[in-house]
């Protein structure tokens, strides 16, 4: 009686381990995105007004990441979407290139439309917490903390601000988590000082 060879396993089979491994692996990256928190000791505002936080505002200040490493004249542009969500177009200008750079994300509530906590996503569906810990309409001034209070920007209204002003939206930021020994002053006007260089030349 001859024996009969095995027959080999299909591809079907065989790569049906490998294809639920890789779900997972997408649907647990998936799932870690969608999951943004308030970091500890950091406290959002409880009476945020989308509506009041929409429109133009300058990075003064940040902790820097690599994104934004090397860019002044930083802006970032709020506009409210009909579905609630916000969309945010960061811009910046890199001096050694001599070339605006620009990025657009969606940014969206975590909960209560009048706490100041939202999830940001410029490469969805991977989001990064954003959190408005102090904002005054009046005087145009803002301070935001990023996840885990690793990341920090100060924002205003216009491209400078007083000293004084400027050394109390820091102490917001510290009093948020925030090592404000890492913040770094960003300087606006650079790109037109390279025009002006340009014509010069």
């Amino acid at each position: 009686m001859r024996s009969r060879s095995p027959k080999p396993a299909s591809t079907r089979t065989s790569s049906f381990p490998l294809a639920v491994a890789l779900t997972a692996a997408v649907s647990a990256l998936w799932y870690t995105g969608q999951r943004v928190r308030v970091p500890k000791n950091v406290r959002p505002v409880q009476d945020f007004d989308a509506q009041q936080y929409m429109g133009h505002w300058y990075e003064l200040a940040r902790i820097d990441y690599m994104y934004e490493r090397g860019l002044t004249s930083c802006t970032a542009d709020y506009a409210l979407q009909d579905d609630g969500s916000v969309q945010v177009t960061n811009r910046g200008f890199d001096p050694q290139r001599g070339k605006w750079k620009s990025a657009t994300a969606v940014a969206k509530l975590l909960s209560d439309p009048e706490v100041g906590s939202l999830k940001v996503s410029f490469f969805r569906p991977f989001y990064a917490g954003y959190h408005v810990v102090y904002v005054d309409h009046a005087a145009g001034h803002a301070v935001v903390v990023g996840d885990g209070a690793k990341y920090a920007w100060i924002l205003s209204r216009t491209p400078s601000i007083d000293e004084a002003s400027y050394t109390r939206l820091v102490a917001i930021a510290a009093s948020n988590g925030v090592d404000v020994s890492r913040l770094i002053r960003v300087p606006h006007g650079a790109a037109l000082e390279v025009v002006d260089a340009a014509k010069a030349a």
